[in-house]
């Protein structure tokens, strides 16, 4: 009889024992959340990247546009260059200049020499000539006995380290190379004639 109490007690308590606990819920998947739809660091860096890179090429294109138009706004209908040609023409033109500040440290007339055109070295080669160039010179005390005083004296001083930006068509065969100043004018250091496809240095003449 005991025996047979203790089992019916111990069964009575493990009734209740189970009804007392609750059983836990999985969450469904409309409760996890969904990462599909999450914007990361990376997705914005690459889209803030993509319309910086968009707006920097427009507005490259229009400095490019504008300078052209600038450099050639002087020649005439019958002597049009094209953007190409202008790219091309202060490229080289921009190379030489480069090669000439590595000439004028060096203070070498005859490496000069190479890149002045064979009618400027004609006209300086005439003492009548320099000493009309003498006489229109700033600075009177300078003295030239020939064209490479004038190297020394003149192209040298007013030209060594400067920052030439820019050219200038004259015709679509003599240009100009020149600085922009912050106020928009130029300063003309140079002048160029192309002569068989090739640039030359043109020297000032009275």
């Amino acid at each position: 009889m005991k025996k047979t109490l203790f089992i019916l007690t111990i069964g009575i308590c493990a009734f209740f024992i189970s009804c007392g606990s609750t059983p836990k819920t999985e969450k469904t998947d409309s409760e996890i959340p969904q990462t599909s739809d999450v914007t990361t660091i990376d997705d914005i860096t690459d889209e803030d990247d993509g319309v910086e890179l968009i707006n920097e090429e427009v507005s490259i294109q229009d400095d490019d546009d504008d300078e052209y138009q600038r450099s050639t706004q002087a020649l005439s209908g019958k002597e049009m260059v094209t953007k190409n040609e202008f790219t091309e023409d202060k490229a080289e033109i921009l190379r030489i200049i480069k090669e000439l500040q590595k000439v004028m440290e060096k203070e070498d007339v005859e490496a000069w020499l190479k890149y002045v055109d064979k009618d400027s070295k004609n006209f300086y080669s005439i003492p009548a000539n320099i000493r009309k160039v003498q006489k229109k010179l700033p600075n009177k005390a300078i003295v030239l006995n020939g064209i490479g005083d004038y190297f020394n004296s003149v192209f040298v001083p007013s030209r060594k380290n400067r920052e030439i930006t820019e050219i200038r068509y004259i015709s679509k065969t003599n240009t100009k190379a020149v600085q922009v100043n912050e106020d928009g004018s130029i300063t003309r250091y140079y002048q160029f004639i192309k002569i068989n496809d090739k640039w030359y240095v043109q020297l000032d003449r009275v």
